[in-house]
């Protein structure tokens, strides 16, 4: 098998940080914090899902919407989940042999607004409601890049064309058809798998594409991700021990797991390594980490938009079936012509019939926005933020 790009075509679309988990030691200016947390998670806990509460902010003309579970993990009393961050903080106003935060980023955070903004939002929030940050450590880095690659060329063959470290690896299929590879999966893992079908099915991420650059994915290709999951063990490895060594030496971190951990070579039968030549295709991902990730204000339009599509898709489906069940209680003629608006009056009928407990629709709407809050990025006078691209 080979796999060859016309050397004319930029085949890298994009590439950063998917996914980064820190684990701070802080100290708390007082028991407080923790004392608002634990009773709203005893609200939690009463009504046996999770409970909104609005933690400060660090413009103090604005609050941070979060959701906290009825329930802690692993030693941290306290989950707060948001759009941007998932904070999980023990009931310690001091740090022990152990961190007493730790910070989720998401997916969709670090893209819209750029790694080294997602983690300085985080810190000061933690700041905010009363938090002294003494360290802060890695725990999980996933790195990625989106790159294009002949359709024909998408195949389990690749397995054998691949030189790893890791011990094991595996291949997922739908309808028989190859959706993704994955080697290792300890302190090190990587995946290679079609973007934009996981987007189809799972993710909905699509705003993906506005940071591709593309509006469909191009006749005769694939738009497959690599990503790399790097553990606190192999991040250790790489003395990438804080968030700031990560900025400083993601083009080395990125350079360990193509060209060390995970190479693509030909001559798949020749057991002599120094015989097996890398192949183009892949040299060209080895050396395509863009390397810093900038911030996209776009993606949080598009993603606002994909939320608000998702909802009225849902809604339309409850709405029409309401009024299909209204028309079959009067035995209404089954061709009598039927707009939405129909079905609108059979909804606000019911609603009539049936009003919402309006404290009850108030801790509704309170529970939805902190589920779709996202964090602006801190524009500073003069400056633009924008996603900074692979040129080739």
């Amino acid at each position: 098998m080979t796999i060859r790009h016309p050397s004319n075509v930029r085949n890298i679309l994009a590439s950063g940080i998917d996914s980064l988990v820190i684990s701070g030691s802080i100290v708390w200016e007082d028991n407080s914090f923790f004392v608002f947390l634990d009773e709203h998670k005893e609200k939690a806990k009463l009504n046996s899902s999770d409970y909104p509460v609005n933690i400060k902010h660090f413009n103090p003309e604005e609050v941070c919407p979060v959701l906290i579970k009825p329930h802690g993990t692993k030693g941290f009393s306290f989950i707060l989940i948001g759009k941007d961050f998932t904070f999980k903080i023990a009931n310690s106003i001091t740090p022990n042999s152990r961190p007493n935060v730790m910070i989720e980023s998401r997916s969709e955070a670090l893209w819209r607004l750029g790694a080294e903004n997602v983690l300085k939002l985080a810190q000061d929030i933690i700041k905010a409601n009363g938090g002294r940050i003494i360290e802060m450590k890695l725990s999980r880095v996933d790195l990625c890049l989106d790159f294009l690659m002949p359709e024909n060329c998408w195949s389990p063959n690749l397995m054998d064309y691949a030189v790893t470290r890791a011990t094991d690896n595996c291949t997922y299929r739908r309808n028989r058809k190859l959706t993704g590879i994955r080697f290792g999966k300890k302190a090190t893992s990587a995946r290679l798998y079609d973007k934009p079908l996981e987007i189809e099915q799972q993710s909905k991420k699509y705003w993906m594409y506005d940071i591709w650059g593309i509006a469909e994915v191009p006749k005769g290709k694939k738009i497959i991700r690599i990503e790399f999951q790097l553990r606190r063990e192999t991040l250790k490895d790489l003395c990438l021990r804080t968030p700031e060594d990560l900025f400083l030496k993601i083009n080395e971190a990125w350079a360990y797991c193509t060209k060390k951990w995970l190479i693509f070579k030909d001559r798949p039968g020749c057991h002599t390594i120094t015989q097996r030549k890398t192949f183009g295709w892949y040299e060209e991902i080895q050396d395509g980490f863009q390397g810093a990730q900038g911030a996209e204000p776009l993606v949080r339009e598009k993603a606002v938009g994909t939320d608000k599509k998702r909802l009225i898709q849902q809604a339309n489906g409850l709405i029409v079936a309401i009024h299909a069940i209204e028309q079959e209680e009067k035995r209404e003629d089954r061709d009598k012509p039927i707009n939405m608006e129909d079905c609108l009056c059979s909804y606000n009928d019911e609603l009539k019939r049936n009003p919402p407990d309006p404290l009850e629709l108030q801790e509704k709407i309170k529970r939805k926005r902190s589920k779709y809050h996202r964090e602006k990025p801190p524009i500073e006078e003069g400056k633009v933020y924008v996603l900074r691209r692979n040129e080739k």
